[in-house]
């Protein structure tokens, strides 16, 4: 029969399983402009699961000019984050964790003539281009910018509109 010392250690041990198998699914947290908006539990929040699996956070802002307005749709394998209109200034934003199977949040921008279809996040932290450019690495926020001329990625790559 085992010990309570060794009882102790085993519960601890799949106690901490149990919490890092539950961060593996991808969970939208927010899918809002207003970072204000998202509140997370105490577990999350004490730092535990963000050791180990933390809040990633990707931003759209729209800043081609006054009174142009972008359209902007974003999805990932699970979530359908909708098409957004975004005036000049605006901002969308959302939340979530990664699946450690893999996540990538796929986006499709448009503004008068011009597109762009692009991988907004990938959860090997690698943003890309085109297949063969993977050279942008984002950290936990990502925050994309929108201009007249092209596209700013957050490491500063500019991303040409089609």
């Amino acid at each position: 029969m085992p010990s309570g010392k060794f009882k102790t250690k085993t519960n601890i041990v799949l106690l901490i399983s149990l919490m890092l198998m539950l961060s593996n699914a991808p969970l939208l947290l927010s899918a809002s402009s207003s970072p204000q908006s998202y509140r997370e539990s105490w577990w999350v929040s004490e730092g535990f699961l963000n050791r180990f699996n933390p809040i990633q956070m990707v931003q759209v802002r729209n800043n081609v000019g006054p009174g142009e307005k972008i359209t902007l749709h974003c999805m990932s394998k699970d979530n359908e984050l909708g098409t957004h209109v975004l005036e000049f200034g605006q901002s969308f934003m959302w939340k979530f964790r990664s699946s450690y199977g893999g996540t990538q949040f796929f986006c499709y921008l448009s503004w008068r003539q011009h597109y762009l279809d692009f991988i907004a996040y990938a959860s090997n932290g690698l943003f890309q281009k085109d297949d063969k450019d993977k050279s942008m690495a984002c950290e936990v926020t990502c925050v994309w910018s929108v201009k007249s001329e092209f596209i700013r990625s957050p490491k500063g790559d500019r991303l040409n509109w089609k």
